[in-house]
């Protein structure tokens, strides 16, 4: 797990936050230390 997302996870667990992604590099930490929701970002294209 890179520095970055040590830092995103830790504040998302901090504020008690559901930490959304695109990838799997949060997946450990599901249930676990945080609530992890990963997202498709094709269903978003729209808003862009």
């Amino acid at each position: 797990m890179g520095k970055n997302d040590l830092w995103i996870a830790s504040l998302a667990a901090l504020l008690s936050l559901q930490l959304l992604t695109t990838d799997a590099d949060f997946d450990h930490l599901h249930n676990v230390f945080v609530d992890v929701r990963r997202i498709n970002p094709a269903e978003f294209l729209m808003f862009f």
